[in-house]
């Protein structure tokens, strides 16, 4: 009996060894803070989540999941990275459809630098919001340990788009020294794009990437 005892012990210290180490591969951002411009009129924060998991032997994968609904959609999401050299894997999937280009384009002042861009379209079915589902893609390059809060105390800044009527707003993941802006109130002047425009403008990386939906 005492074998048996100490062999189910071990089996659970083994088990509980594997979580941890599970959980320690795997970090999720949640955008729940309003950087600059518009709060997102629908759904609640965090308007945006996404979850990075190491895979075995290299890489990471990369879910996203929003609230945001239609009208509004998710465009640009910039990644501060300490190390590595990203590069989204490609396939033929275009709805949503995400690419990976540089980071020359502008984000909110204050919250930079980035070192991995990224962009959902922002027209036709290439757009993504909570119709989608979740929508997980792969990059090589990097572990979830290179994605790191930069000196301005973000990990990232994603960018809503139609939030009604004519607005749009960035959303991020902060750490404690980032500000929480309460927002604004959608009174018709649209936040300017130049990010988007930047990334589409100077090649997408592929169509779309390897993702699955949940």
């Amino acid at each position: 009996m005492k074998t048996v005892g100490k062999s189910l012990a071990l089996a659970a210290l083994a088990t509980a060894a594997l979580a941890a180490s599970s959980a320690a591969n795997a970090i999720t951002l949640s955008y729940d803070s309003v950087v600059t411009g518009a709060v997102p009129g629908t759904g609640s924060a965090p308007w945006l989540t996404v979850t990075i998991t190491n895979n075995s032997g290299s890489g990471v994968s990369m879910r996203f999941g929003t609230n945001v609904a239609t009208p509004e959609f998710i465009t640009s999401v910039f990644f501060s990275l300490n190390g590595g050299t990203p590069s989204l894997v490609a396939d033929n999937i275009n709805n949503p459809n995400l690419g990976q280009g540089n980071c020359n384009g502008s984000s909110p002042a204050g919250t930079g630098p980035w070192q991995l861009c990224m962009a959902f379209a922002s027209g036709g079915n290439g757009r993504f919001n909570a119709s989608d589902g979740a929508y997980t893609v792969t990059i090589n390059g990097v572990r979830e340990s290179n994605f790191v809060y930069n000196a301005a105390g973000y990990r990232s800044v994603a960018h809503v788009q139609g939030i009604s009527p004519n607005c749009s707003g960035w959303i991020g993941d902060n750490g404690t020294t980032a500000p929480n802006n309460p927002g604004t109130s959608c009174g018709g002047t649209s936040v300017p794009e130049p990010g988007t425009l930047a990334l589409l403008g100077l090649g997408l990386l592929g169509v779309g990437l390897v993702r699955r939906r949940a």
